[in-house]
């Protein structure tokens, strides 16, 4: 399911079958620390491999992936992991929390989605169930909250996404490899979102220190983008109009190009 470009602007929060996902501003991403946050984005994107290669213990998770057959490792989903790495699960009961209206608890193999906080010795009856995660739902959950956070996969390739022009896909190729460098400890800090965040406020004509914090992740991107592209067509205008535009180069819709929908 991908969300469409109105539905990211919207704050409002995203009703499902199963409960309502918020989308987080800026103000309480801080709260959390921005640390925190780029903690729950680790494992929004972790894979099976990631696991036993860089975070399980108490084997050489190494080895023991490099044993299984490829047809075995492709058995594997983060489900699964979950279901027996009680620390994993209580990670990800930690960000469900963070992003589902809802109060989600974990029992007998499902996140569970209450309408209210109920102490966990109580019988949970089921008027007070909202809804539930389990194997079969999980992956969706976790790409849409993926999409709210505009965590891109990186193992996606640049030839397979279609864009509207090259600026398009300049703005999401440094996105991409700001994201790779983060990874690899040689993060792009130029890109990193509290730098965005000082950047915008002192660019934009009415974002600024005080109001920026209501922004959500995407409306945030969105704007920083919108405003890059618009310091691009500002030097384009002011050269055409010094220079003219012989060529025919000079895009004047480039200031309201949507580069957001693919199709």
């Amino acid at each position: 399911m991908k969300l469409d470009y109105g539905t990211q602007l919207s704050p409002v929060p995203i009703t499902l079958s199963i409960g309502t996902l918020r989308k987080p501003t800026l103000k309480e991403i801080s709260q959390i620390t921005f640390e925190r946050f780029s903690f729950y984005e680790y494992f929004l994107k972790l894979s099976p491999e990631t696991y036993y290669i860089k975070i399980k213990e108490d084997i050489d998770g190494k080895a023991y992936w490099d044993s299984l057959r490829k047809e075995e490792q492709n058995q594997i989903t983060i489900y699964n992991v979950i279901e027996e790495d009680e620390k994993i699960r209580n990670i990800y009961i930690e960000i469900f929390n963070f992003f589902f209206v809802e109060t989600v608890i974990y029992k007998e193999g499902f996140f569970i989605l209450l309408k209210e906080n109920i102490p966990n010795s109580q019988e949970i009856k089921k008027e007070q169930v909202r809804g539930a995660i389990a194997k079969e739902n999980f992956s969706q959950v976790i790409n849409l909250i993926q999409q709210i956070c505009c965590i891109y996969n990186e193992e996606e390739s640049l030839d397979d996404m279609k864009f509207k022009n090259n600026l398009a896909r300049k703005l999401m190729e440094k996105m991409i490899n700001a994201k790779k460098e983060q990874e690899t400890n040689k993060s792009d800090l130029n890109l990193t979102i509290p730098n965005i965040i000082s950047s915008l406020a002192n660019k934009h004509p009415s974002l600024n220190y005080v109001n920026i914090w209501d922004l959500t992740i995407f409306q945030l991107l969105d704007a920083f983008n919108r405003t890059r592209t618009i310091s691009m067509y500002d030097i384009d205008s002011t050269r055409v109009s010094v220079w003219g535009d012989e060529k025919k180069t000079f895009d004047v819709s480039l200031w309201y190009k949507n580069n957001y929908d693919k199709r």
